[in-house]
């Protein structure tokens, strides 16, 4: 019987043994698997490889045992057996990490690149896509730093999140009208990207799909975008104008935030898009300026965060027309307000000295009315305010007692030189003079109206019958 310490110097020797026999099947395991999944291609022709699809006669680029390098042109079919196989995609991964690839050629029998196909090809410059081609993959083409620009062709309907993210080497992107999708962050961080072209065939603007591009100077977004998604814009901290269409009704969180050099915003919605407060988060809008419609203007001034601009103006050609100063006139026991504006709603003031208590055994009556109004239509300014005043003159000797006393309302309104006078009487006259009592003319009532010239800034006196006005023109 072995001793106690033997056993346990036995039982560690099999430890020992048991971990390195394990360690050593894993790392044959791995590598097994590493060899076949590098390996997992169909065949190998002119150093491309390619999976075969059989009844379909077609081929799929795929990754190999080597790494793609240098410059390759993919053909548009390729013979195997005597059978021939067109080319009609590139499989996820195929050239992932493959920093030496400098150039590729795709050929007009690909219509789709599919995920992660291009992703760190750090090394490629310039990529051919035809335009067989109708997708573009997620993380195709992310952090192909040294690829410097990429036309997208009108086949391509949607692109995939993060396709071009990270490719600091872009400094244009042209999105042509065929695209209908765009993934979350697909040109996201994009630090030399200068401009942008985004089709009218967009009805949304991913989350955070320009994110980052620090260079971007100004976007037009069109009208055809009604949704601007989530950080769609944040971290552009170059842009200085972003132009919003009439069509977009909703602008999610941050989508312009941190945005620090925006100085003008031109906004054509004409009703106030549903906006998240943090929208322009940390762009310094207070130091801003947000063009709107004219007719919109005040929804936009009392509507966070669009209140929050700096300067909030109409924009140039959309200033809201200004309602035509009314005109008041006296007829048949009852003020009349007409306006040249058509539709307007009229807001008016009328005020009385008279109108008040007393405590004394006299009273001295002014007998006048204090006039003014306003007009107003929806999308005009409001008018400038007409005033006027309303003179109770009597008819005949009033004598002493109140109850007899015979009045009539007689409407003086000046305005740019002229005085008129309505209430009166079919063919009253009414003669003016100076303060100082010259005569300047007098006039005769047409449908009970008086209109006179007279100088702006005197005092004419006007004389009904037997009462005098002080009138002063305005």
């Amino acid at each position: 019987m072995p001793t106690p310490y033997l056993v346990a110097e036995i039982c560690v020797g099999k430890n020992i043994m048991n971990k390195r026999f394990t360690a050593l099947m894993t790392t044959l395991i791995l590598s097994v698997i590493f060899s076949i999944s590098a390996s997992a291609y169909d065949v190998e022709v002119d150093g491309i490889y390619y999976n075969l699809v059989s009844k379909a006669k077609t081929a799929e680029v795929t990754a190999g045992d080597k790494k793609y390098s240098g410059s390759i042109n993919i053909p548009s079919s390729i013979k195997v057996n005597d059978v021939d196989y067109a080319v009609t995609s590139i499989v996820d991964r195929t050239f992932q990490g493959c920093s030496d690839l400098t150039s590729i050629t795709i050929p007009n029998s690909v219509t789709s690149i599919e995920a992660y196909a291009f992703e760190a090809c750090k090394g490629l410059t310039s990529v051919t896509i035809p335009n067989s081609v109708t997708s573009i993959g997620a993380v195709a083409f992310y952090n192909c730093s040294s690829l410097t620009s990429v036309t997208i062709p009108n086949s391509v309907t949607s692109i995939g999140g993060s396709a071009f993210a990270y490719c600091s080497g872009l400094t244009s992107v042209t999105i042509p009208n065929s695209v209908t999708s765009i993934g979350s962050e697909a040109f996201h961080n994009c630090t030399g990207l200068t401009s942008i072209t985004i089709p009218n065939s967009m009805t949304s603007t991913g989350n955070g799909t320009f994110s980052g591009c620090s260079g971007l100077t100004s976007i037009t977004i069109p009208n055809s975008v009604t949704i601007i998604g989530h950080y769609a814009f944040k971290e552009c901290s170059s842009l200085t104008s972003v132009t919003i269409p009439n069509s977009v009704a909703s602008i999610g969180g941050e989508a312009f935030a941190k945005c620090s050099n925006l100085e003008n915003v031109y906004c054509y919605a004409e009703k106030v898009p549903s906006t998240d407060g943090t929208a322009f988060e940390g762009s310094g809008i207070e130091y801003s300026t947000l063009h709107v419609l004219g007719s919109s203007l005040s929804s936009y001034k009392t509507t966070a965060p669009w209140s929050g601009f700096g300067t909030i103006k109409a924009l140039e050609g959309t200033e809201a027309k200004k309602c035509e100063k009314p005109v008041i006139s006296y007829n048949n026991g009852e003020l009349d307000f007409t306006c040249s504006t058509e539709g307007v709603e009229f807001a008016s003031e009328i005020k009385c000295k008279d109108v008040k208590k007393f405590n004394t055994s006299k009273v001295s009556l002014s007998a006048c009315y204090d006039i003014s109004v306003t007009a107003t239509k929806a999308g005009y300014d409001n008018s400038d305010v007409a005033t006027a005043k309303l003179y109770w003159l009597p008819t005949s000797d009033i004598g002493t007692n109140i109850n007899t006393a015979k009045t009539r309302g007689i409407v003086i309104q000046s305005a740019g030189g002229f005085i008129t006078l309505s209430g009166l009487n079919t063919n009253e006259r009414v003669d003016f003079f100076t303060i100082d009592g010259v005569a300047l003319g007098s006039a005769t009532a047409t449908d009970g109206t008086v209109t006179f010239s007279a100088k702006s800034g005197t005092i004419v006196v006007a004389k009904i019958g037997k009462e005098s006005v002080k009138i002063a023109v305005e």
